[in-house]
């Protein structure tokens, strides 16, 4: 009987999954119809991410959830500059944190699991 791989669970499969459930929930929520068909290109190309596990793929989704994460750095830093902060903010810096992280998982995840492939 197979054991459960979590390394496995969290480089490969949490971080599309989690990115996909958040853009398909401000999708449903967003009124802007090319944010909507912005939103439901990516949440298919991870859910693609999911089933064929492309290295490539998982790179480029993982620089663009970056590269967005470290925008929301920025604007958050900015209210923090002009004084608009207020306590709700650290739950928002908590996801920002998180979405880095899972972006870096979603960046290097694939590459450590094809070379442990390789080994054995």
């Amino acid at each position: 009987m197979k054991t459960l791989d979590l390394k496995k669970i969290f480089r490969l499969y949490l971080p599309s999954l989690i990115f996909a459930i958040a853009l398909a929930t401000y999708a449903i929520g967003s009124n802007v119809t090319i944010v909507n068909l912005l939103a439901g290109i990516i949440v298919l190309l991870l859910i693609v991410n999911l089933f064929y596990q492309n290295i490539l793929l998982s790179r480029i989704l993982g620089v663009v959830f970056l590269l967005v994460s470290l925008y929301m750095v920025l604007a958050l830093l900015d209210d923090v500059i002009d004084g608009e902060a207020t306590i709700g903010y650290l739950f928002g810096l908590l996801m920002i944190l998180c979405s880095i992280t899972l972006s870096v998982l979603l960046i290097v995840g694939y590459n450590k699991n094809k070379i442990e492939i390789i080994e054995h």
